[in-house]
């Protein structure tokens, strides 16, 4: 009997953990926003807990910015309706910042936004001039969950074209042919696959079990596996035979984003060839 032990290990990438998104306004519906237009505001130091809230904030991974914006767009033009503190719990939908470190570190629970923005502010809202990006706005169902940033994938997306506060174009983007591999849902089954697969003949038996580690980074339209590194491996031979039984692996995951394919994230996978039992 061969035996291959499997360690599946996803990249970690950017925030690290699934963000709370800030919150659109538009043509009656609410959106979720995988964008932070604060984050591009000229005086970096305002947004922070102390000059947002009075407060020092709390410790949230999930909303490493320490609050939750609402936006609206109208006549064509990006407003800032409020800018509630992540610190306080709420009731909303998918906004489960509630994570409390004490009444007297928090501030107030919304902004003010007239003292804040006193240039920009009328009729209760903040126009947000200084916007020129991007914003992508997810829809339908969730095909894949990533615990990291905005990076989950839906059915479809919005993107929302601003410059200088103004909307200049929407675009839909289909990421329906996204796929998730069973292997991927069941690691059990890629060990069932490799142990099945391996291919001894032009191997040489060793004493001891010989361990390489193969590197994933995508595949393509069609789920195959198209691109591999070896991470750590043994010898020619060994290499070349466990990156060749790797992609081998049908139907592996496929990704789309903004309505075309791109790359995962990389899966590690030793793959430990060994001889004590075998018939």
């Amino acid at each position: 009997m061969v035996y291959a032990f499997l360690l599946l290990i996803l990249s970690i990438k950017a925030y690290g953990t699934a963000q709370i998104p800030d919150i659109l306004i538009y043509k009656g519906d609410t959106l979720s926003m995988f964008e932070c237009p604060l984050d591009y505001f000229p005086n970096k130091g305002l947004i922070h807990p102390k000059r947002l809230f009075g407060g020092s904030g709390c410790f949230y991974t999930a909303c490493y910015r320490n609050y939750i914006a609402t936006w609206t767009i109208e006549k064509d033009k990006l407003y800032l309706l409020s800018i509630r503190n992540a610190c306080y719990p709420t009731d909303m939908k998918y906004v489960n910042a509630s994570y409390n470190s004490g009444a007297d570190t928090l501030g107030t629970e919304y902004a003010n936004l007239e003292t804040l923005f006193p240039d920009r502010f009328e009729n209760g809202r903040v126009l947000a001039d200084w916007v020129n990006s991007k914003i992508i706005s997810p829809k339908g169902k969730i095909l894949y969950y990533f615990n990291d940033g905005f990076m989950s994938i839906f059915e479809k997306e919005l993107e929302f074209k601003i410059e200088n506060g103004t909307l200049i174009q929407i675009q839909e983007f289909d990421n329906s042919k996204t796929r998730i591999s069973k292997y991927t849902q069941d690691p059990e089954l890629i060990k069932e696959f490799l142990k099945n697969n391996i291919d001894y003949s032009n191997l040489p038996k060793q004493d001891k079990p010989i361990r390489v580690m193969v590197s994933i980074f995508g595949s393509t339209e069609n789920g195959k596996i198209d691109k591999v590194k070896i991470i750590r491996g043994f010898n020619e031979a060994f290499d070349k035979e466990a990156e060749r039984v790797v992609k081998s692996i049908p139907q592996w995951d496929v990704f789309y984003r903004h309505g075309e394919i791109t790359r995962g994230p990389a899966w590690m996978i030793p793959v430990i060839f060994e001889w004590d039992t075998k018939k």
